[in-house]
């Protein structure tokens, strides 16, 4: 078991996993692109000098998600309940009080896998696509801009995320530690009304795409119109820099789902999370 990662081998066989099983693997690169050398989460088998396994592990504060792939041509040979094995260690099991694991929904393997071990469906999560043909938002009306987020942010960022998401303080501070809130692979915008910051949004750029996470509205300014002038204004800007614009949500909120349908955004994969039960 290794724990060296040589990232464009990573990224090698995912896209011989993806091809292959004709799915999207979650691998969090906005994650793994900013680990510190030497950091020891992500585990690598290799068999005659050739990465055939690979498994990320992502805390987020008391939670810890696992996502990870094993070599079309290295399957039903125990690799990967190995690396789970490896995985599921002291550290993983003392320092977090729930562990996802991570399939895409329409994995044959990642299912099979997940039947010989004891877990539990949680829920899904739904990878959007935007579709100019579908767009039926307004144009950008100057109710709100965006302005790039600073160091004096963090605390609200943490607030909004508890607010928005359900996660408690610890849960969301964990994501703000550590990571540079403006780099060369993502972007935490603040959403300001009158000279006010009241909600944030985030874009990842990768290969071309254009993935916006974290999109929180604070509820005491919810039904204004602040939402869809955001969306508008981040659809317009990606798009013009080249890049296909992607979503990442729950769906359990109606009204988000029917503004990001209104903005021409088609459902097209899903991510599923299993309670791995200790």
């Amino acid at each position: 078991m290794e724990t060296t990662v040589n990232w464009e081998e990573v990224r090698q066989l995912q896209s011989l996993c993806e091809k292959h099983d004709g799915i999207t693997l979650k691998l969090n690169w906005d994650i793994l692109n900013i680990r510190p050398k030497g950091d020891k989460q992500d585990l690598t088998i290799y068999r005659d000098g050739t990465l055939v396994a690979f498994l990320g592990r992502y805390s987020f504060g008391s939670k810890l998600e696992i996502c990870g792939m094993v070599h079309p041509d290295h399957r039903r040979q125990g690799i990967f309940s190995d690396v789970m094995r490896s995985a599921l260690d002291d550290w993983a099991i003392n320092n977090h009080a729930e562990i996802l694991l991570n399939a895409p929904s329409n994995s044959n393997a990642a299912k099979a896998f997940l039947s010989t071990i004891s877990c539990q469906f949680s829920c899904s999560e739904y990878q959007m696509k935007y579709n100019p043909t579908g767009d039926t938002l307004p144009p950008h009306l100057a109710k709100v801009y965006l302005r790039p987020s600073v160091d004096s942010d963090r605390e609200l960022l943490i607030q909004l995320d508890v607010e928005g998401f359900g996660e408690t303080p610890e849960e969301a501070a964990t994501q703000y530690s550590e990571v540079s809130l403006q780099d060369n692979y993502s972007r935490y915008d603040m959403i300001i009304k009158d000279e006010k910051p009241v909600g944030k949004i985030r874009v990842i750029r990768d290969k071309g795409e254009s993935w916006i996470y974290g999109f929180v509205i604070s509820s005491a300014v919810r039904g204004q119109g602040i939402g869809s002038d955001t969306l508008r204004q981040v659809i317009d800007r990606e798009r013009n820099e080249g890049y296909d614009v992607w979503l990442e949500v729950a769906l359990s909120n109606p009204n988000a789902q029917k503004l990001y349908e209104s903005a021409g955004f088609q459902i097209l994969q899903v991510q599923d999370y299993y309670v791995f039960t200790k």
